[in-house]
């Protein structure tokens, strides 16, 4: 996208934002050096998540599982039966053309997908914007005065906040279904009483 196709889509209204929120199951807590074992999207169209549209890909791979891979479910055989890093990246790149990247803790995923795009030989990739979930949350206890205690930024802390329901998680897809739906929950109390571009929305939740 040129500089004035994304300054375009930057100024307007939040809700016409090409959301797409994201969830990455790695080897490991580091972004730069564990491999990436799973990687979920779906779409998010304002005031609804599009299910339907949603991705989960297993990433082939032979690496001695980790205790996080344990924790996320995944068996040697699953991997063993997963899709190349290519193939992975390649359907990834087709849906997030432009997209407006939605994370709980979204700076990890979108080193993760840096890395992966760089072991495959491939231009950088960048988003037309970064959306916190962690981040926005952080911000509006801050705000209200709130003193953070430790476990109050998980997603699972940050859902129960918003009356949101309990979810299955360390799965990318339910991660990333479950991030949306807060992504949804912050976005319509920021913009209680008036109407944010999409870039006024991103500054609230920059990473």
């Amino acid at each position: 996208m040129g500089k004035f196709a994304l300054w375009q889509h930057r100024r307007k209204p939040w809700q016409q934002g090409n959301w797409l929120a994201v969830d990455i199951e790695t080897n490991g807590l580091d972004a730069k050096n564990d491999a990436m074992l799973t990687l979920a999207w779906v779409p998010i169209r304002p005031p609804v998540i599009a299910l339907d549209q949603h991705g989960y890909k297993v990433v082939k791979s032979s690496e001695v599982l980790s205790q996080a891979a344990v924790i996320h479910q995944l068996s040697s055989a699953d991997l063993a039966a997963g899709e190349p890093l290519e193939d992975v990246m390649h359907a990834f790149k087709q849906v997030a053309e432009n997209a407006l990247l939605v994370a709980h803790n979204v700076r990890f995923d979108f080193e993760v997908l840096q890395v992966a795009l760089a072991k495959l030989g491939n231009e950088r990739w960048r988003p037309d914007g970064l959306y916190c979930t962690l981040q926005a949350e952080r911000r509006r206890l801050l705000r209200a005065q709130q003193e953070l205690q430790q476990g109050e930024l998980t997603l699972a802390a940050c859902r129960a906040r918003y009356g949101l329901a309990e979810f299955n998680g360390h799965h990318a897809l339910n991660d990333a279904i479950a991030c949306a739906e807060l992504f949804l929950a912050q976005a319509y109390r920021f913009a209680s009483g008036h109407q944010p571009t999409v870039a006024t929305l991103l500054k609230s939740a920059r990473p």
